[in-house]
Parts: C-alpha cells; sequence; structure tokens
C-alpha cells in the first residue's frame, strides 16, 4: 500500500509540472506591439508570466535583455544584464565602497525605467540575506532594497 502511495504522489507530482510547463501565455496585444517597436532587432523572445506582470527574455547581438509588462499591457522596465567589468568605473568605484562589497555577487545589470530614469543594478547575497543597489550613471546610490 506504502508504494502506491508513493508512486500515485510522484505521478501526481510530475504530472502537475509538466502542466505548470504547458501553461498558455495570453500576452496583451499591447505589450506585444510596444516589443516589438521598441525592440525591432530582438532575437529568441521568450514571454512568460507570473501572475502580476508578463516578461519578455530576448536577446540583442551578444546581449541578454528581459523586459516587464504590467498585466495591462504597458511596460514598466527593462533590464540588460552584463558582467562587473562592463560596469561604467564610476559605478564600480561606488560598490567598492559599498556595504555590500564583500558579499557574493548575484547579478549586475542596466536597467531602464519607463518613466526615463536609467541605473546600474547590482544584487549581492550574505548568507540568506539579499542586497540590491542601483546607482547613476555617475556612481551615486539611488536607491537599495533589503530581502531574503
Amino acid at each position: 500500500m506504502k508504494k502506491i502511495l508513493v508512486l500515485f504522489s510522484l505521478f501526481f507530482y510530475l504530472f502537475s509540472i509538466s502542466a505548470v510547463d504547458a501553461q498558455v501565455i495570453d500576452v496583451p496585444n499591447k505589450s506585444k506591439e510596444h516589443f516589438f517597436k521598441k525592440y525591432p532587432d530582438a532575437k529568441n523572445a521568450d514571454w512568460n508570466n507570473n501572475a502580476v506582470s508578463y516578461a519578455v527574455k530576448f536577446n540583442m547581438g551578444s546581449d541578454t535583455y528581459r523586459a516587464y509588462y504590467h498585466m495591462d499591457g504597458n511596460w514598466d522596465y527593462t533590464e540588460k544584464y552584463m558582467d562587473m567589468s562592463n560596469l561604467p568605473q564610476s559605478v564600480k568605484d561606488s560598490y567598492a565602497k559599498s556595504r555590500i562589497a564583500d558579499w557574493k555577487l548575484e547579478s549586475v545589470a542596466w536597467v531602464e525605467k519607463n518613466n526615463g530614469k536609467k541605473s546600474y543594478r547590482i544584487e549581492a547575497k550574505k548568507g540568506i540575506e539579499k542586497k540590491t543597489i542601483f546607482y547613476d550613471k555617475k556612481g551615486k546610490e539611488v536607491k537599495s532594497t533589503s530581502g531574503l
């Protein structure tokens, strides 16, 4: 009986995973139109949603991007993933002096918001704590967040 329960549980688990993978994403036309107009050279666009927003991961040249859209189809922001070495020197200098300089680097990105503001985002982790710091092009910290 125990084996049957274990096999049934395993079958149910595997079925539920494949059902999630097969989820159909109904991206609003407004999002698609904005995306193709703003990024006409985008390649390998892969859309997904997480119940509160839509995101599309894509490539332009050798760079990887992710654009985020609200559920109503309006564009929110876009990130371009990059190496630390590609940051402006002013941002690298500020980060080197920051409170998270000795933490494990998680990701680095250039971020463009729908209000026209552009910044550089650095995420780092220490244990279970995660911090994100946004810098302007001059290396001034403009925002930071913390989480687990």
